[in-house]
């Protein structure tokens, strides 16, 4: 699937069609955001939605995808892959994952960054909405299994904007990085509740 988009790169995962961009170009304009920015030129990474502090920038962030083409993946647990649901979050991007006694998540996300050619796995890092003073590693250390960079998309409270922004240099040390980021989102991007941040 070709199309002209200024918000892809060549190697992005892509999904849906001009009907489904439609949708998502809609329903942005429904709530008042916009889309900015590109998405880096990599067939696989990892993508960081933050500032978290609302609901509101998590719709934001489906539409955006929806009316860009961008095909992103998040995780799910998987016992709510049952039928209807299973075939409706596998069609949005939902991964389902074990969380059970003896499963090792980053395994499963190495494998499916491992089994596709093209693949993008989404992360809110705070792990919440509320106020947290360091990210949850998880994104991490599945970045560093897998071998593929941490890019930001960044919730830009006080604009109503969707921000596809840069990917983040990793040193391979967990807190030195997990501490750079949240300070570079801190210190760049407010979100929709800036009481929440920081």
């Amino acid at each position: 699937m070709k199309y002209d988009n200024p918000h892809m790169s060549e190697h992005s995962p892509r999904m849906g069609n001009k009907l489904s961009r439609g949708v998502g170009s809609l329903g942005l304009k429904l709530i008042g955001w916009k889309l900015k920015g590109r998405m880096p030129d990599a067939p696989k990474f990892i993508i960081l939605g933050v500032p978290h502090t609302s609901n509101w920038d998590a719709v934001a962030a489906s539409l955006a995808m929806l009316a860009s083409g961008f095909k992103y993946t998040f995780l799910i647990k998987k016992e709510w892959f049952f039928w209807p649901m299973g075939p409706l979050f596998r069609a949005i991007g939902g991964y389902p994952v074990d969380r059970g006694k003896g499963q090792n998540v980053v395994e499963q996300l190495t494998a499916l960054f491992d089994s596709e050619d093209k693949v993008c796995v989404g992360f809110p890092p705070e792990g919440t909405r509320s106020l947290v003073k360091k990210y949850k590693t998880g994104y991490l250390r599945s970045a560093y299994a897998a071998d593929v960079p941490v890019f930001i998309c960044a919730f830009d409270g006080q604009n109503k904007e969707v921000v596809l922004d840069r990917l983040m240099p990793l040193t391979g040390d967990m807190k030195i990085d997990n501490a750079a980021i949240k300070a570079y989102v801190d210190d760049n991007w407010v979100g929709v509740h800036p009481e929440r941040q920081k």
